[in-house]
């Protein structure tokens, strides 16, 4: 019979000991079921690799897109796939991948699936104070202004619970009121031979995404796609957000440049600057290459 793990992280907004238990009976209809308890964020990682290693089929991230985004790192290059189990604030990639919102529905749906297929990513290969390091991005990245708001947010994390795309909106005011509006461009970024200075770069990986509930957000271009910022202000952020969410291009937008369909990004930043994937904040780089890939993880379908 196929075999599944289950990554739990029970410190997610959605989680309860009784969905735990009404999930992992549902998935032990199609799987036998090894529930498994991280303590933190490298042991997910780790988790998901040491069961592809042995051959699992799928290994399961139910909570929020932090432990999918490790679960999956966990999973690169292997047959295994990644399934998700909805259990967080805002699950972007459930989202993206147009899953059910409700867990039990989602684990029904991961029961009775027999197939999977590739997920497009973006590797970050990063070098900076605490060193190298690999990661890939699911469905977005950022670099300076963009890891900063994540890094904010992360300060009051108990106000994700129940107003999640609030608390992401007042984090992104505090960091443009508290001085990125005058902020000088650090980062040099250079999009398929293409450079440009900014205090913020994005990538986008997929058709869209969001932290704003339902609605979608797309920045008006083919993905994968990066977008740097020359500065950042209140007034400018609420055009690209309104222009996002409607789907248009953000390229109008004064001091916002759009690199459709790239192959390669490179950022050099000086002082080292700040580095989110997926919602998750990695650390601080002075370089960085991102590179997107077509077939580096598998997720059930």
């Amino acid at each position: 019979m196929r075999r599944l793990v289950l990554v739990a992280n029970p410190a997610a907004s959605g989680f309860t000991a009784s969905l735990h238990r009404d999930v992992v009976s549902i998935l032990q209809g199609g799987f036998v079921v090894t529930p498994v308890w991280p303590d933190g964020p490298a042991e997910a990682r780790l988790a998901a690799s040491e069961a592809a290693a042995e051959g699992y089929d799928v290994v399961v991230a139910m909570g929020g897109d932090g432990v999918a985004h490790q679960v999956a790192n966990g999973l690169i290059d292997s047959p295994t796939a990644l399934g998700l189990v909805p259990a967080g604030t805002t699950n972007v990639l459930r989202r993206i991948l147009g899953l059910p919102a409700k867990p039990r529905k989602a684990a029904e749906v991961i029961a009775q699936s027999t197939d999977s297929r590739f997920l497009r990513t973006v590797r970050l290969e990063s070098d900076g104070p605490d060193g190298p390091e690999t990661r890939f991005a699911t469905f977005a990245a950022g670099a300076g202004f963009d890891a900063e708001v994540i890094r904010e947010s992360e300060r009051r994390p108990i106000r994700k619970v129940g107003a999640g795309t609030l608390h992401y909106v007042r984090s992104t005011l505090r960091v443009v009121l508290g001085g990125y509006r005058r902020r000088l461009q650090n980062l040099r970024v250079t999009v398929d031979g293409r450079p440009s200075d900014a205090v913020g770069a994005i990538v986008q990986v997929h058709d869209h995404f969001t932290y704003l509930g339902r609605t979608p957000l797309s920045l008006g271009a083919p993905p994968p796609l990066a977008v740097s910022l020359r500065r950042v202000t209140a007034v400018r952020l609420m055009r690209l957000v309104a222009r996002a969410s409607r789907g248009t291009s953000v390229e109008t937008i004064r001091g916002v440049r759009v690199f459709p369909d790239f192959r390669n990004m490179t950022i050099e930043a000086e002082p080292a600057a700040w580095l989110e994937a997926d919602g998750e904040l990695i650390g601080k780089v002075s370089r960085l290459e991102v590179t997107p890939e077509d077939a580096r993880l598998r997720v059930v379908d």
